[in-house]
Protein backbone atom coordinates (compact mmCIF):
# COMPACT_ATOMS: atom_id res chain seq x y z
CA UNK A 1 0.00 0.00 0.00
CA UNK A 2 0.86 3.90 -0.90
CA UNK A 3 2.21 5.44 2.15
CA UNK A 4 0.21 9.03 2.26
CA UNK A 5 1.57 12.17 3.57
CA UNK A 6 5.28 13.89 2.54
CA UNK A 7 8.10 11.79 1.99
CA UNK A 8 10.80 11.84 4.85
CA UNK A 9 14.19 12.57 4.70
CA UNK A 10 16.67 10.38 5.01
CA UNK A 11 19.79 9.30 7.12
CA UNK A 12 22.24 11.12 5.11
CA UNK A 13 20.14 13.73 4.31
CA UNK A 14 19.80 14.53 7.91
CA UNK A 15 23.58 14.21 8.70
CA UNK A 16 23.85 16.56 5.61
CA UNK A 17 21.53 18.94 7.19
CA UNK A 18 23.47 19.07 10.69
CA UNK A 19 26.68 19.55 9.02
CA UNK A 20 25.57 22.53 7.25
CA UNK A 21 23.67 24.33 10.46
CA UNK A 22 27.00 23.53 12.31
CA UNK A 23 28.76 25.13 9.60
CA UNK A 24 26.46 28.25 9.98
CA UNK A 25 24.47 27.98 7.01
CA UNK A 26 20.78 29.18 7.64
CA UNK A 27 17.51 27.14 7.39
CA UNK A 28 16.27 28.79 3.98
CA UNK A 29 20.18 28.34 2.13
CA UNK A 30 20.23 24.41 3.55
CA UNK A 31 16.12 24.19 2.64
CA UNK A 32 17.12 24.96 -0.75
CA UNK A 33 20.51 22.98 -0.77
CA UNK A 34 18.99 19.82 0.21
CA UNK A 35 15.81 20.34 -1.90
CA UNK A 36 13.28 20.46 1.13
CA UNK A 37 10.88 23.01 2.57
CA UNK A 38 12.18 25.49 5.31
CA UNK A 39 9.18 23.84 7.76
CA UNK A 40 11.06 20.25 7.00
CA UNK A 41 14.66 21.65 7.67
CA UNK A 42 13.47 23.28 10.99
CA UNK A 43 11.28 20.65 12.53
CA UNK A 44 14.18 18.04 12.01
CA UNK A 45 16.60 20.68 13.73
CA UNK A 46 14.06 21.18 16.35
CA UNK A 47 12.78 17.81 17.39
CA UNK A 48 15.98 15.42 17.06
CA UNK A 49 18.29 14.60 19.58
CA UNK A 50 20.58 17.75 19.31
CA UNK A 51 19.12 21.14 20.04
CA UNK A 52 19.17 24.64 18.41
CA UNK A 53 21.64 26.74 19.59
CA UNK A 54 20.27 30.02 21.28
CA UNK A 55 19.47 32.62 18.16
CA UNK A 56 21.80 35.43 19.98
CA UNK A 57 24.20 33.25 20.42
CA UNK A 58 24.59 31.59 17.24
CA UNK A 59 24.72 35.25 15.30
CA UNK A 60 27.45 36.39 17.59
CA UNK A 61 29.49 33.14 16.36
CA UNK A 62 29.26 33.81 12.89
Amino acid sequence: MARLGRPGMSDEMKADLWRRWRAGESISVISRQIGKPPGSVFTVLSTTEESLPDPARRALET
